[in-house]
């Protein structure tokens, strides 16, 4: 690489430095950057050179990574087993997760008390390659098995197409951005109702139900679910929160797919049966 030009062949004090060597140091700063940016200095080629990825909109892989997505609805003091979810997208660690949250501004922020917070980071995400995240707080942070640190980590020889973990200890978090290459780049705000669609790939809620006129015991009718977001696989099923129950002997989930459920209802007895305003969760998480 060429080296930067000496301070006295741009400015010195007058008459210095002469037309010459201030020609000369002109050409020995271009040259200088052009060898930071690359050879040709196209934008390509500058991420290249600086270690940044090629994409520039879309990079963050981390999803929900300032915690505005809160679909379970977590309130207080949030303490969670390992492995267990809370705020979307984020679950506790192997040693459990406990945390507090507030708002700032635009975003929540995390404040881990105990244990760590962990994102997997679906496979079909990660190109492979060297990566770099970066963060707003005082928790420290790694990626896959690496060495916790302060904002600014990296890794490299990262697998393709594996679904790679980030992981941070106490302390306090929010806009993470984790994005191919080595240096990080400003933190991308992507728009609320675009996360909360990335979320529900792997978590979301319905209200279900079944209504029906039954003319005798055991009849049964079905209403088909399907969900707005692709899942991503076939979810397990369950209700959070039972709605309004009339003559129902049985309301069960059949047929899910990553696409959608059917509800079953059975009637206990003659006459109109429902089961209305169920809350449901559909759960397909890493």
């Amino acid at each position: 690489m060429a080296t930067p030009p000496a301070l006295t062949e741009l400015a010195d004090t007058y008459p210095l430095p002469s037309n010459a060597t201030f020609k000369g140091g002109i050409s020995k700063l271009l040259n200088y950057v052009l060898g930071l940016l690359g050879s040709t200095g196209n934008a390509a080629e500058a991420r290249v050179a600086l270690g940044i990825g090629p994409v520039i909109s879309f990079r963050n892989r981390a999803r929900n990574p300032n915690f505005i997505v809160n679909q379970r609805a977590k309130a207080g003091s949030v303490v969670l087993a390992a492995g267990v979810y809370g705020h979307d997208g984020w679950k506790a660690g192997a040693s459990g997760c406990s945390y507090t949250f507030a708002a700032s501004g635009n975003d929540i922020v995390i404040t881990i008390s105990a244990g760590s917070l962990v994102q997997p980071i679906e496979g079909n995400m990660i190109e492979g390659g060297d990566y770099v995240m970066s963060w707003f707080g005082t928790a420290q942070g790694k990626i896959g098995a690496g060495a916790a640190a302060v904002s600014g980590v990296t890794a490299s020889g990262v697998t393709p197409n594996a679904n790679l973990l980030v992981e941070f200890g106490t302390g306090t978090l929010s806009r993470v951005q984790i994005e191919p290459g080595l240096v990080p780049t400003p933190y991308e705000r992507r728009p609320l109702s675009f996360e909360e669609l990335l979320c529900r790939r792997y978590f979301q809620i319905i209200y279900t139900g079944a209504r029906f006129l039954a003319t005798a015991p055991g009849q049964a009718t079905s209403v088909q679910v399907n969900l707005p977001v692709l899942m991503r696989a076939t979810p397990t099923v369950a209700t959070l929160t039972g709605g309004s129950a009339v003559n129902a002997a049985a309301f069960t989930y059949a047929s899910a797919s990553a696409r959608g459920f059917r509800c079953e209802l059975t009637c206990s007895a003659a006459g109109d049966s429902f089961v209305l305003d169920n809350v449901t969760s559909a759960t397909a998480e890493i």
